[in-house]
């Protein structure tokens, strides 16, 4: 009759027990970072959504200012002006800049 071996040899190694706790930490380390940079994704969309909301929003009032502005520059004539007390000016200067990394500036004497 044959006989069968009934028992499992377990190896034994020192370091086993570091690379299973180095492991431990890694994976650990893993899944902290995931939820780091998830949370920061979810954080950055709902910034994204309120700074869109706030374009809208400033769209809109541009739009009702452009309108104000449009509606403004059809009633100006050159008789209204006047009857609000505008003048033509006397001397009309055109001035051109060269260089825009030099200020511009004007002197009234």
């Amino acid at each position: 009759m044959e006989r069968k071996i009934r028992a499992i040899a377990a190896v034994y190694s020192p370091h086993l027990s570091h690379a299973m706790a180095v492991l431990g930490a890694l994976a650990a380390l893993c899944l902290f970072l995931y939820g780091f940079f998830l949370l920061e994704a979810v954080g950055h969309t709902a910034d994204r959504t309120h700074a869109q909301r706030q374009i809208d929003d400033y769209t809109s009032k541009l739009s009702t200012l452009e309108q104000t502005y449009l509606t403004a520059t059809r009633d100006m004539t050159l008789d209204r002006a006047k009857e609000l007390g505008y003048v033509a000016p006397a001397q009309v200067a055109t001035v051109y800049v060269q260089d825009p990394s030099h200020a511009l500036s004007m002197r009234t004497q």
